[in-house]
């Protein structure tokens, strides 16, 4: 969903100049920005139910250990997604704003606010697969696979992020965000083909 709407909506300007949003705001429709911003969204709300989701198997997983861990996980996702709303908002605001026939500097304000919000909300996605790479290590091993690769990209994200957010001409975010898709799709995948919930972990 995040990138059909991403397709429908173009993404963006191709810079962050205040020549290159007239560009954009130029090259699309206000309906079409918002059908193409309304199908993203959706995409990061079915992330949130898959998030829910792995907070409840990582539970199962270890219903004595750890418990705090998929917590943060949760929180961290539902963070995540608002700041993805508000950067959604953004585009709408940058393409309305700019058919009103705004000054194209304050466009091109609402626009590195769009761009700032999307590299910050990197932390958050970062803490969520932190937390998950935790809350699997007592897993099986596949499972504790899967939570280290998500530490793994979770490094990544945090520094694309922190690179996309020190220069907003970065393409090294994109990087970061492909990855952590990419993970959610293949452990959304691998957890929803599974029989059944692990058997929970016991102490001896």
């Amino acid at each position: 969903m995040t990138f059909v709407g991403y397709g429908v909506h173009g993404g963006g300007p191709s810079d962050s100049t205040a020549d290159a949003v007239r560009s954009y705001v130029n090259g699309i429709s206000a309906s079409q920005a918002g059908i193409g911003n309304y199908i993203e969204l959706l995409g990061s709300v079915l992330f949130l139910v898959f998030a829910a989701f792995l907070y409840s198997f990582t539970r199962a997983a270890n219903p004595e250990r750890l418990n705090w861990i998929p917590t943060v996980g949760l929180v961290a996702a539902a963070a995540y997604v608002g700041v993805v709303v508000v950067a959604a908002a953004g585009q709408q605001v940058v393409v309305e704003w700019g058919k009103a026939g705004a000054d194209p500097k304050t466009v091109l304000g609402a626009y590195i606010l769009v761009q700032d919000a999307f590299t910050l909300s990197f932390e958050l996605a970062a803490l969520f697969l932190v937390a998950v790479g935790v809350a699997l290590f007592n897993a099986g091993l596949l499972l504790r696979l899967l939570g280290a690769a998500a530490i793994v990209i979770a490094a990544i994200v945090f520094a694309s992020g922190l690179i996309g957010t020190a220069s907003i001409e970065s393409g090294i975010p994109q990087t970061g965000f492909l990855l952590f898709d990419l993970w959610t799709l293949v452990a959304a995948v691998y957890l929803f083909i599974r029989p059944s919930l692990p058997e929970p972990s016991r102490s001896t």
